[in-house]
């Protein structure tokens, strides 16, 4: 009877441990996470600047072209600044869809390994977000010096 009571107690022990470890990991994971996205989130201010800079170049390159000082130079910025606003729009978009898809709380009440397989997911979506939103800046601050 011992026995079998200190076997009971063992195994409710491990599983009592493996269940924290689970949750540790989901906690963990989350963190990771809301760390990525509070690094760029920020950033989403500057891709509103830098997409106001663009639309004031364009405007400016309008202008040329509108009193016939156009060339292939200027059409090449032109299609060049456009592109890069359609990035930053890409950054800001996928951004935004992400914090609309993004359902943390629901996720925590899902099993351990549901819940890692969910913040795994969630955190690779927002380091693909991330290097976007980073590639665009860089592309449109170097574009605007």
């Amino acid at each position: 009877m011992k026995q079998i009571l200190l076997t009971a107690i063992l195994a409710t022990v491990f599983l009592g441990c493996e269940k924290k470890a689970g949750e540790d990991k989901v906690t963990g994971l989350e963190t990771e996470v809301l760390a990525i996205h509070d690094e760029i989130m920020p950033k989403m201010d500057s891709i509103m600047t830098l997409k106001a800079m663009l639309s004031t170049k364009i405007k400016e390159i309008d202008s040329l072209d509108n009193i016939g000082l156009s060339s292939n130079s200027l059409a090449e910025q032109r299609i060049k600044a456009i592109d890069i606003n359609n990035k930053l729009n890409e950054s800001d978009k996928s951004m935004m869809d992400w914090m609309h898809g993004y359902k943390g709380d629901s996720a925590k009440k899902l099993q351990s390994e549901q819940a890692v397989l969910y913040f795994e997911a969630e955190k690779d979506e927002i380091l693909q977000v991330k290097q976007l939103t980073l590639r665009s800046l860089q592309e449109a601050k170097k574009f605007l010096e």
